[in-house]
């Protein structure tokens, strides 16, 4: 028989849980105990490792056999506690089957997980803890990667921020991870990538489970408990408004931003209210609406000839008004042929013309999603696009040139595909507060309907660049991004470190 043990690991005064585990190859339960103010979740693990190669060693076992941990309670967090003290949570084990197994690269993120499903209003100073050591002054600016799993763009991100930061570009930020799986839980990582600018990072944060945040959306909420999407857009908010950030950027996972690019947007909070911006966003080759920009700022007059020739032999055949895609005929149905006639009075412009386009869909189109292009539905020109701005990655990503801030006075854009954007957190308020945001399309289609009931222009980052691969419905979609990466990760490696002592481009000294 095996002593009964607890993995205490100090007492001080932050929260204190316990939580029921067990050791493969040893009967007893135990119970881990972590004071997650003085040890994160990482030291924890380290910890329990240490003593179970203890106990593996004084029994004569292999420990290359000992996987990690086996967690005692449901594998979500849904498990019966007690609060035993002030800031003192002991979960209750369950005792009847198998448990969830965890392994030891898994263990910080479980962690944080079941903190955040039971108790979500502690989870927030749990996830930030380690990070409070490092302070930056007067911050405006909160940066949110909204990260999927497994998807590798986020090392592009972090080292177009290390640039940033080494060239003196960056203004006061803060970044936050939201993730929902536990292969994205890598803080050592991130630490890693960002080099020189790790401060910047404020936290790694769950998002998988109920929504900490019901009462900003109650009907969202209720629709939607425990959409992981729901549970990052609402946790932007929830964020932005703990640490009083005037502004927030928000970034998809398939986002590739250049060091300047992601500098000026960072950057553009104070002349967007100046000019009296409702949202601000980069150039993307295959944005919505900034395309036809990006196009004529980038390309050549023959390559954007090329690509308007690809628009115009377009269908107007949209089969869904939030994903701007077209349909075989094996897809028709009665849900596909409602959309069909939504669109019908649709006509490509031939010559392309993106100013005529946007006019017909912000005339015509009767519903709310009015985010279709041809950059969207048709796969040729999605490629095209993408084949054109990967070609110009090494300038984009070591130039330096303004970025200054166009703003659509007329309203002649209908709709912003939100891949990137920066918002003032009191208007992307009234965004999540939108009595409509539970019938669907995330945050943008309830962004998009802000806008407009608030009269307030879309507005782009002129000569900026940014590359987002493809979107979902495209089959080569996986793909066009592995590519993308390939060569921008090629290009950012010859930037870093940066150690020469002339600076090409600045923004704004520290």
């Amino acid at each position: 028989m095996w002593l009964r043990a607890t993995l205490l690991l100090g007492i001080a005064n932050g929260y204190f849980v316990e939580f029921p585990i067990s050791i493969p190859r040893v009967e007893d339960m135990l119970m881990l105990q972590w004071n997650t103010d003085k040890h994160s979740a990482e030291t924890v693990t380290e910890t329990v490792r240490r003593s179970a190669r203890a106990i593996y060693d004084a029994n004569g076992l292999d420990f290359s056999e000992c996987f990690g941990v086996v967690l005692r309670m449901s594998q979500e967090g849904w498990a019966d506690y007690s609060i035993v003290g002030d800031g003192h949570l002991k979960a209750t084990p369950f005792l009847d089957g198998d448990g969830v197994r965890v392994d030891w690269e898994f263990l910080p993120g479980r962690l944080h997980s079941v903190i955040a499903m039971l108790r979500p209003d502690w989870a927030l100073d749990i996830e930030e803890a380690p990070y409070r050591t490092e302070r930056i002054a007067d911050v405006d600016v909160g940066m949110f990667l909204l990260q999927s799993p497994g998807r590798p763009f986020w090392h592009m991100l972090s080292w177009s921020i290390r640039v940033a930061a080494l060239k003196s570009a960056l203004v006061p930020m803060r970044l936050h991870v939201l993730v929902h799986e536990l292969q994205d839980w890598a803080p050592e990582g991130w630490v890693e990538a960002l080099g020189e600018a790790a401060p910047v990072l404020r936290g790694l944060h769950w998002c998988k489970g109920h929504n900490r945040f019901p009462d900003y959306n109650r009907k969202a909420f209720e629709t939607k408990p425990a959409d992981n999407y729901y549970n990052k857009v609402f946790l932007m908010l929830g964020l932005s408004e703990r640490h009083g950030y005037k502004y927030l950027v928000s970034v998809d996972d398939d986002m590739l931003l250049p060091p300047a690019t992601l500098a000026h947007l960072l950057n553009g909070g104070p002349e967007a209210d100046e000019k009296g911006c409702g949202v601000l966003a980069p150039l993307l080759q295959n944005g919505v609406p900034s395309v036809e920009i990006w196009a004529e700022t980038w390309l050549t007059p023959g390559e954007t000839t090329r690509l308007y020739e690809c628009f115009a032999g377009s269908s107007t055949r949209f089969c869904d008004m939030f994903l701007s895609n077209y349909c075989g005929l094996e897809y028709e149905n009665d849900v596909v042929k409602e959309v069909y006639r939504k669109v019908e009075n649709l006509s490509i412009p031939e010559p392309w013309d993106g100013g005529a386009w946007y006019s017909q869909v912000s005339g015509l189109v009767g519903t709310d999603n009015k985010g279709l292009h041809p950059v969207r539905g048709n796969e040729t020109c999605m490629k095209l696009a993408l084949d054109m701005a990967l070609e110009r990655v090494v300038e984009a990503w070591n130039k330096g040139i303004p970025q200054p801030i166009l703003v659509d006075e007329k309203r002649g854009f209908p709709y912003l595909c939100n891949n990137v954007f920066l918002i003032r957190t009191d208007l992307y308020s009234e965004v999540i507060r939108d009595p409509l945001l539970y019938l669907g399309g995330a945050d943008e289609v309830s962004l998009n309907r802000v806008l407009k009931k608030r009269q307030l222009p879309i507005c782009l980052l002129g000569n900026s660049f940014a590359i987002h691969p493809a979107y979902g419905v495209h089959q080569d979609k996986a793909t066009m991004e592995g590519y993308a990466i390939d060569v921008i990760e090629a290009v950012t490696q010859q930037m870093l470190p940066w150690t020469g002592e002339k600076l090409p481009w600045r923004i704004r000294e520290k």
